[in-house]
């Protein structure tokens, strides 16, 4: 996948900001996560559009998250708001059929587009399917960094660290608690001992945790 696919899904997910032109799929959504949560069982067909003419269709040039690249026909009824915007250049998230991709429509689901996001984090390698499962159903609390060790192993934008933790438990007291995990470059300075990160665990087992970190 290029990296200009990751970079858009990444900012908005983490970042939410705006009224851009990505602005048709962020309705609603403010919150900033590194991962959001998501519901186990979303199905997820989505895509980067490039809009790439406008007559009676609109023809867009599409990028899925898995690497596919198509061209496809965005369906939209008549005096629609948002499509009467689109012109030529323009970037969207578009949803598709991945039997018929040729027909796509404006992604405005977040929980479909979340999961998407989620599916290539794993693939990708950035986080596992246990962090996640931390993330999207574990108790959110929030923990002091003590200390932090880059191991030296990237990938792509991201740095591996070890971090030792201080996790504060919602109901009262706090647990020690030791993570490697993925970070963005541009993050490194917010995981630096003294910080506090949001940190997620499942009450009854204090054994593992996951933390999030959203890229600046």
């Amino acid at each position: 996948m290029s990296d200009t696919v990751v970079t858009l899904l990444v900012v908005l997910i983490c970042a939410a900001v705006g009224t851009s032109v990505l602005a048709p799929a962020l309705r609603g959504s403010r919150e900033r996560r590194c991962v959001p949560r998501t519901e186990p069982d979303a199905v997820a067909s989505v895509a980067i559009g490039t809009v790439r003419s406008v007559t009676d269709f609109v023809m867009v040039e599409v990028e899925s998250v898995t690497g596919q690249k198509f061209v496809g026909r965005l369906r939209y009824q008549e005096n629609d708001p948002v499509t009467a915007e689109l012109r030529p250049g323009v970037v969207l998230l578009v949803a598709f059929d991945p039997g018929a991709r040729e027909r796509l429509s404006l992604a405005d689901d977040m929980d479909v587009v979340r999961s998407a996001f989620d599916q290539m984090l794993v693939r990708k390698g950035l986080v596992t399917r246990e962090q996640l499962d931390l993330i999207r159903y574990g108790t959110r609390s929030r923990g002091v960094v003590t200390a932090m060790r880059p191991t030296g192993t990237a990938r792509e934008d991201y740095r591996e660290i070890e971090l030792d933790l201080m996790v504060r438990r919602p109901e009262g007291g706090q647990f020690p608690a030791h993570e490697r995990t993925l970070v963005p470059e541009s993050a490194l300075e917010r995981v630096a001992p003294g910080s506090l990160i949001d940190t997620y665990y499942r009450r009854g087992d204090e054994s593992s945790v996951a933390v999030c970190v959203s890229p600046d």
